[in-house]
C-alpha cells in the first residue's frame, strides 16, 4: 500500500516546494503540514482528504509536464535529422 505521506512529501521535494506552500495549498497552517509529516500527530481523515487531493492534482501536473517535454523533444530529434540530412546533402555536393 502506498505510503501517502511519503508521496506528498516526496513530490513536494521533487517540485521544491516549501512545506508553507504546499500547506497553504491545502488550506492547513505549515506548523500543521509539519506536524503531519513529522508523524507527530495522526493523520486525519480530512487532512487525508486534503492530501490526496493536492497529490492528484500535482502529480496530473508533473504527467502533463513530461508528455509536452516528451513531444519537444521529438520534434527537435526530427529538426536535427532533417538539418542533418541537408548538411551531408550539401557535402556531397561539393565533392
Amino acid at each position: 500500500m502506498r505510503d501517502l505521506i511519503s508521496e506528498v512529501e516526496n513530490l513536494r521535494q521533487s517540485k521544491r516546494m516549501s512545506q508553507a506552500e504546499v500547506a497553504r495549498q491545502m488550506g492547513v497552517s505549515q506548523g500543521q503540514y509539519s506536524k503531519v509529516i513529522a508523524r507527530r500527530v495522526p493523520l486525519a481523515a480530512k487532512m487525508t482528504v486534503r492530501m490526496r487531493s493536492w497529490l492528484e492534482q500535482h502529480e496530473s501536473t508533473v504527467a502533463s509536464l513530461d508528455h509536452d517535454i516528451m513531444e519537444k523533444c521529438i520534434e527537435l530529434m526530427h529538426l536535427l535529422r532533417a538539418r542533418l540530412e541537408e548538411v551531408k546533402e550539401a557535402g556531397e555536393r561539393l565533392n
